[in-house]
This record gives C-alpha cells, structure tokens and sequence, in this order.
C-alpha cells in the first residue's frame, strides 16, 4: 500500500477531488435513476430496497473477553475441532486471566461464534462457544474449580489395594506319586472300609474302578480330610468324587481328573488343588466346576471345564492353561483368580469383593463385566475381550499393560470416590468403540496410549469427572477416529481433559455446547455455563494429523504416531464485490472484486484482487489512499476475462492495511475510482443503509471463499435468495452459501 491508510466510514466517498458519478451531470443522473429502477424490477421483483439494507452480510460485533490459558487466540464462526480447518474471524495473543476487548466481522446468519485458545504448536487448548448475536458481547472461558481431583504423576507399576496371592511351592507339582504312598484301595483296607475312609495319604490311578469318598474325621475344632494323590486318567462320571474339606489332592504330571456335574459342584472348602505340569481337571459340556469356601486350585497344567465360580474365600492360581467353556466369575467374599499362564472363557463376571489379576494371556470372547464398588481387577499382561463393562466404582480396576476390546469398552460408575480405570505409564488400551456415561474417571499414565479404533462416545454427567493424564513429565494419549457426544440436555459435562493428555481425534470431535440449554434453546443462540467439555490445564485437542508427537509401540503399549503437525488455517475474507456501471441493467457486481483478510495478531490486512469483470480503467482505494495499480495491469481482459476463467486467486496481492482496534474488515471503506468512457472519474463505494447498491460486502464461508456471478449474470441469478434479503434483510441473511453451480465461478 502507497502510505498510510485514512479508514473512514463506508459511504460513498469521494476521492480525488472528483464528485460521485451519478453527481456530475443530468445525464449521470437519469442513469443512475435507471439503474435504481431496473435493479428494482430485475433483482427485487418490484420490491423496494429494506429501509435497513447496507447490503453487507456481516455484523460489527464487539467482544470483550477473559482467557483461563495463555496462548493465541482465535474466533471462528464454526467449532474448529469437526475435522476441518476453518478461517478464522480474529487472531491475536491473550494471556491467563486477561480481559480483551476486540470487533470482528460476524456473518449476520451466525448468532453462536467459537473462542479457541491454541499453544506455541498451534494446538487447541481450549474451546468456548459463545452468544454473539448482539452487537456488543461480553464472555469468559470455563475454569476449573479449585477442588478438582488431581491426576497422579508418572503412574508405574500401580499396585492394587489388595494383596494377591503367591502362587504354591514348586515342591507342590509333582512327577509321580512319592515312594510309600498306599493305593485309595488299600487305605480302605487299612481303615476297614470298602469305598472310602476317613482320612490319611493315598492314590488314584485308573486301576481303582469304585467312587472316592474321603469324609475326613472331626477334632473337635474343625475336619482334616488328609492327602489324595492322583494319576493316569480317572474319569468319575458315574461315580462319586467326594474328598473331605481340608484335604490336600495332588494331580500328578499326566494325571487326568474328569468330572461329573454333582461331583464338580460339590468340591469341599478348604482343600488345596496342585496341578503339576501335564495334569488336567475337565468336566463334560455343560457341566461346571465350582471353587468354595476357600478352596485353593493351583493349576501348572490344564484346566478344561463347562462353566467355573469361584467364591467364598477360594482362589485359583493359573500358571499354564485354562479353558472354560462358558463363564468365568468371581462371586463374592474375597473370592480370587491369578493368571500367570492362559485363561479362555466365554465371559469374565467379577463380583462382589472378588478379584482377578491377569499376569499373563486372558481371552474373554463375550463380556468382561466388572460390576461391584469393592472389585480388583488388575492386567499385567496381555488381556482380550469382546465386551469391557466396568459399571461400578472400585479402586482396583487397573490396566498395567494391553487391554483390547474387540467391540465396546463401557465404563458408568457410581458416583463415589472410588470410580476409576487407572493405566500404567506406557500401559494401553485398543478398543472398537468407546462409552463413557456418569460420573467416569480414566486415569492415564505417562506415555500410555488409550486408542479408538472407531467412536468414542462421551456421556459424563458431572464436572471434574473425564480422562486424566499424569501432572507433570511425558502426556498420555487418547486416541479415537472420532469422538460424539450422546449426552441430552441438562446433564451438565459430557466430557473433561485434565493433566499432561492429549485428545486425539482422526475425523472431528463433537462441537462445544452448553448442557443446560435444550437443542432448541441452542438453536436459538441461547448461550448456558454448563459447557459440553472443559480442557484443563496441560491438556489437548488436536485433530491427529496436525499432532507433532510420537509413542513408540511395544507389548503393553500401541503406540501413537500422529502427523507433522503443520496445520495450516485458510484464511478469513471479506469480500468488496463493484458495479462499475459501464451500463444500467448489469447487476453481475464482478466489474471488480477485491477481498480484505482478517487481520493477523499485528491487525495487519492483506487487500487481494479476485475479479476483472469491467472494461473501464479501475483503481482500488482504502479511502483517499490508492491500493496498488490500475487493476487490468495484472490481467488481459477479453478471453482471459477473470470474471468468468479463473487463471488464479487471488490475481494479485495490491497491498495490506492496518485495521484499527474497534474496527472490523467489513468496516473498511474499500472503494473503486472508475474512469467513464467520457473522462469523468468516479468513486464507487458501499451505500447508505436503503440505497440500490453498487457494492456488496460479502463474507467468506468456513474456507474464506466465495463465489461472484459470471459475467452478464444477475447476482440474483446466481444466487437465487439474494433479492428476498434485499428487500427484507431478516431474510436469508446467508444466502451467499447457496449459489447456483453453474452461474458462479468455483475456484
């Protein structure tokens, strides 16, 4: 730009000493009367021009607003987190606490604007949607209470409250029977029974066709049931298996111990089971096996059962194989599984005060379903699911490596202290789809990765609840290929992002919102204090491919690799679209077109040429300061013609601007000066509020475009709405977003 801009207001000026064209002779008159008069006829159908009508589709809209982080902030007509760059409408720097005032050019249509704080990467850490509809706003960014849960630090190894047991002795699994050991047969015999006795050391082998009953004998305080050893395979499904509480049986290697229904259902508390390597217990289909009142069940080899319970007091200790048909569950009364070795069930129920603890391969090819305030239920190794239910709060419920679930992880806990997921430090989860509903805590620590392979669905119903990353050190990361809400109105947050956490989406996360509004409500620009999700301090939300950050994959831990970050906005314009009256019944305004951008963070515009639709010599003006040249030195016209064949866009740069606070692009006095064909030289710029146009200024949509009329073509042909909101502004006030294709030139 030649000098320095003089910004005045949007009349139709005069430069140069030269009065407006339509001033200068009788005949400039009558033709500017027969414009007037065909533009009513063919543009507004015979209506007159809305006494209101300036014929800008924007609102000078100022806004005075307080920042809860330090960063660049950014106002957007469109929630910049569904997947898309969008334009923005203002930039400039705003400190934690401070309180800016500023004007931007709001679209008339857009009554709701987006308030975006992003960090030195350029990555959104927070996100307000505010009323705009009047002309002056005041709004302030969410801030977290004081008395908001704090994420723990680097989270490694975390240790359950419970103290799972040991697995037995490796003295306990054994080759063979030891030397001495009577047969069953013959402790009958020493004890003067025929089928069983009362209590002491034996074996089983198949040779012993008969039913065992051990019935243990009674001190006074309590049974003691003694020692049964057993080899080779004995099937007892026609016959009784009856060992007394407190006996202590030992499945030698290659043993095999198969059971029936009554005998499966009827093993007596107390007892310890030693499984040594080679040995199985099975039961038939549909029959289950069921660990009570303290039974101890120590497995180094494999396990192959309908159903399996363990409850009361009872523990299983897996270190090789186990396979269970249908359910696994444990009940109630500190009931207990480990697994050091491989567990495959159809369902994995917890419930009561129980506790699981998988160290090593876990299958459940239906649901897991973790419903009691008091479970444990710890993964230290690689566990597999169709269906993760957690539906009630516990302190123990901990992912210390791979957690994947094949269709949905869902967590809707109690509203306790004790609600939570916990993830180790480099721990993760993979999961289809995702469900968080009440009031959910995730805890996430550093360098874990929480992924999505396809929703993530946020219903949280209260305000600290959400996914929390470490304090301080390396962020967490979750990851989702899309994040939606499902919340309906009142139900105050949907979502919070708390510590050093990253919120990654691959296609859009669900726009800001206010909970305490009904969708019609928000419809109507109704603006609440409950948002849809808060972003704390430290934390994200960025869509992946703009993330610069990287975690490398291992066996606990998917890994997360995002893009490189270089998120490039478009740019905001507006759009000063000139007749230059070369005749009276041309209303195609693409004599010249001219957009401005939204001013940087130095309030510095850039003044772009778009269009050369007329044959006069044309200047652009910033009031009485020339931008740039002649606009046809920077393009033929003729075949080359820009109003109808787009060789670029912009044609050229003519110059930049500064625009004073308090002032929006749209408020700029951007002018043409037009030599006639008879010498005079003219200015044309925008009307008075009820005068025939010849200057419309045009907002860009989310991209900063739009598209003017080719050549010849009423802007009222191009865009069917446009006389309507003439002639009522109310009206269609977007109906620049709806061209006519193929009246308009696309670029």
């Amino acid at each position: 730009m030649n000098g320095a801009a003089l910004l005045g207001t949007a009349l139709l000026a005069v430069s140069c000493s030269h009065d407006a064209w339509f001033q200068t002779s009788d005949a400039a008159q009558r033709a500017a009367e027969e414009y007037s008069s065909n533009f009513k006829t063919v543009v507004l159908g015979g209506q007159d021009v809305d006494s209101r009508q300036t014929w800008n589709t924007t609102v000078s809209t100022q806004i005075t607003l307080t920042s809860a982080k330090t960063g660049t902030l950014k106002i957007y007509t469109t929630d910049p987190a569904q997947g898309t760059t969008v334009a923005a409408l203002y930039t400039g720097n705003i400190n934690k606490g401070e309180t800016k005032t500023f004007t931007v050019a709001r679209p008339q249509a857009v009554t709701t604007l987006y308030a975006t704080i992003l960090d030195a990467n350029n990555y959104m850490i927070d996100n307000m949607a505010f009323d705009a509809s009047e002309s002056t706003v005041t709004a302030a960014f969410y801030t977290t209470p004081a008395s908001a849960r704090q994420a723990k630090a680097a989270r490694r190894a975390i240790q359950p409250i419970f103290n799972f047991p040991e697995d037995a002795d490796a003295s306990k699994f054994l080759s063979d029977v030891p030397a001495g050991v009577k047969s069953y047969a013959q402790e009958c015999q020493a004890n003067h029974q025929t089928s069983g006795y009362g209590s002491g050391v034996s074996y089983v082998d198949p040779s012993w066709t008969g039913e065992v009953n051990i019935w243990g004998t009674w001190d006074g305080s309590k049974s003691s049931g003694g020692t049964l050893y057993i080899k080779g395979q004995n099937w007892f499904l026609d016959r009784k298996f009856y060992v007394a509480a407190n006996t202590d049986v030992y499945l030698v290697e290659g043993a095999v111990l198969v059971l029936s229904e009554s005998n499966a259902k009827d093993l007596q508390g107390g007892c310890n089971y030693y499984l040594a390597p080679g040995a199985k217990i099975a039961t038939p289909d549909g029959v289950d096996l069921v660990l009570n009142n303290g039974l101890h069940m120590y497995n180094h080899g494999t396990i192959d059962v309908g159903k399996l319970s363990v409850n009361n007091t009872s523990v299983l200790y897996n270190s090789n194989e186990l396979q269970v048909r249908g359910e696994l569950s444990t009940e109630n009364n500190q009931s207990v599984i480990v697994n050091d070795g491989t567990i495959t069930a159809t369902r994995l129920h917890t419930a009561g005060s129980s506790h699981v603890q998988n160290n090593g391969t876990m299958t459940i090819n239906g649901n897991t379903d973790i419903d009691s305030n008091n479970n444990t239920w710890v993964n230290n190794g690689q566990y597999t699911t169709n269906y993760f239910y957690y539906t009630a709060g516990s302190n123990d419920v901990i992912n210390n490596c791979k957690l994947t679930v094949r269709e949905l992880f869902k967590i809707n806990l109690g509203d306790t202290d004790k609600n939570g997921f916990q993830m180790d430090s480099d721990g993760g989860v993979v999961t289809k789809n995702f469900e968080a509903a009440g009031p959910s805590y995730i805890f996430m620590g550093a360098g874990s990765v929480f992924e999505v392979t396809e929703t993530a669905t946020m219903n949280i119903t209260k305000d600290l609840y959400g996914v929390y990353g470490p304090e301080t050190g390396d962020k967490a990361v979750f990851h989702a290929k899309k994040i939606v809400s499902a919340a309906s109105p009142n139900q105050c947050f949907v979502a919070n992002y708390f510590g050093q956490l990253i919120v990654a989406y691959d296609e859009s996360h669900f726009a800001q919102g206010y909970s305490d509004k009904d969708a019609q409500q928000q419809a109507n620009g109704e603006i609440g204090v409950q948002p849809y999700y808060h972003v704390g301090e430290g934390a994200i939300v960025e869509k992946t491919e703009f993330i610069d950050y990287t975690i490398d994959a291992s066996t606990c831990c998917p890994g997360f690799k995002g893009g490189a970050g270089n998120k490039v906005e478009p740019t905001q314009y507006i759009y000063f679209a000139f007749e230059d009256l070369g005749t009276s019944d041309d209303f195609d305004f693409n004599d010249v077109v001219v957009r401005v951008s939204a001013p940087d963070a130095n309030r510095v515009s850039t003044v772009e040429l778009c269009a050369i639709g007329g044959t006069l010599q044309q200047k652009v003006f910033c009031d009485n300061v020339q931008i740039g040249e002649e606009v046809h030195t920077y393009g033929e016209f003729g075949a080359n013609t820009y109003s109808n064949k787009i060789v670029g866009v912009p044609i050229a740069v003519l110059g930049t601007v500064n625009v004073p606070n308090g002032v929006s692009v749209a408020d700029l006095n951007i002018n043409i000066q037009v030599t006639r064909k008879d010498g005079q030289v003219v200015t044309v710029a925008g009307p008075q509020p009820g005068e025939t146009p010849f200057r419309v200024t045009v907002t860009g949509d989310d991209q900063g475009k739009w598209y003017w009329a080719k050549e010849r073509t009423n802007l009222s042909d191009a865009y069917s709405q446009f006389g309507a909101w003439g002639a009522n502004m109310d009206e269609n006030p977007d109906w620049y977003t709806n061209p006519i294709n193929s009246r308009v030139i696309k670029w």
